[in-house]
């Protein structure tokens, strides 16, 4: 896609959608930076479809709304009476092409099927596991919401998220996982990787595969044992090197490796991941240090190494874990 004639303008109605696959969002991104021009006419359908589309993005836009907005911003543009280049002509052309086009993907009869089905989850404290209708999994951590349309879509599987949560994606390669939260779109290129939302910024974890992170026509690929971050008030993308820490996915992996860190510390991750409240009878025990490895484990073999490791006794009851004892292996 070298120039402007060339842009399929299905694809741009797709790319604006979600709907398009890695593949072709990546080859819509080549094609912006390709000239000014092109990256002039990207922002300007990206305005049309944020009006119009994209804060509406799980309802259904009113048709005669929508059309007469798009007739009023292309009426009431300045009347040009000078000859226009060429290049201007087929940009012209292609931004009324790409504008029906996106009109084709809002106002198709499948969209009106999706947007009246809408499931959300929400998470107060406790951590929701959960299978999505594609055989993925999701587990959403306290204080988390997810959104999607009930059995995904035709050519894509689109979720809106805010708060955090781990994904472990099943492979469709036609149609493609793509995870909204703020103004990152997440991609999947791969399988399992974690989403953390805060009030500065968006980071993405990936355990398996790798995921496209995007904004507008910023992206980054972040691959396996990588961690990707937006930076919200400056509007930048990066991938930090090193960052990567199984025990900040154990809340949904179960998967930890403690090296030599505190037993308090210790039981703030296993409360979350199992859904326990652990209670110190000898505060002093807090502070007893240990290094271990767990991989998905159950909770009383857990408690059981713990007991072992320092010389404590662990007592069960209910949801409850009570540790006493003299401390710390003596």
């Amino acid at each position: 896609m070298s120039t402007a004639e060339n842009l399929p303008y299905e694809l741009l109605g797709r790319y604006f959608s979600g709907e398009a696959t890695p593949e072709e969002a990546m080859a819509v991104d080549d094609w912006i930076r390709e000239h000014r021009d092109h990256r002039k006419l990207y922002d300007q359908v990206a305005a049309v479809w944020d009006d119009a589309a994209l804060k509406q993005r799980y309802q259904l836009p009113d048709k005669a709304v929508a059309l007469h907005e798009l007739k009023a911003r292309m009426t009431t543009r300045p009347v040009v009476r000078k000859m226009l280049p060429l290049s201007r002509i087929a940009a012209g052309f292609v931004l009324l092409a790409g504008v029906a086009a996106i009109l084709f993907f809002m106002l198709r009869p499948g969209n009106e099927r999706r947007a009246l089905a809408v499931v959300s989850k929400e998470t107060g404290e406790a951590i929701r596991r959960d299978t999505l209708p594609d055989q993925s999994t999701v587990v959403l951590n306290s204080h988390t919401a997810l959104q999607y349309a009930a059995g995904f879509g035709d050519t894509a599987r689109w979720v809106e998220l805010s708060g955090e949560a781990w994904f472990d994606v099943t492979s469709q390669p036609r149609k493609p996982f793509i995870v909204a939260v703020g103004d990152i779109r997440i991609e999947v290129l791969g399988t399992s990787f974690n989403v953390r939302q805060s009030d500065t910024t968006i980071a993405v974890m990936v355990k398996t595969g790798a995921v496209r992170m995007s904004r507008g026509d910023s992206s980054i690929k972040v691959k396996a044992g990588q961690e990707g971050v937006y930076h919200i008030a400056r509007k930048e993308l990066g991938l930090t090197a090193g960052a990567f820490n199984s025990n900040q996915l154990g809340y949904a992996t179960r998967v930890f490796n403690f090296e030599n860190i505190t037993l308090k510390q210790i039981t703030a991750q296993l409360e979350k991941a199992y859904g326990v409240r652990v209670v110190f009878e000898n505060k002093a025990l807090e502070d007893c240090t240990m290094s271990s490895s767990f991989e998905n484990k159950p909770i009383e073999y857990v408690f059981e190494v713990i007991s072992v490791t320092l010389n404590v006794t662990c007592r069960f009851e209910k949801d409850e874990v009570f540790i006493s004892g003299a401390g710390c292996g003596g």
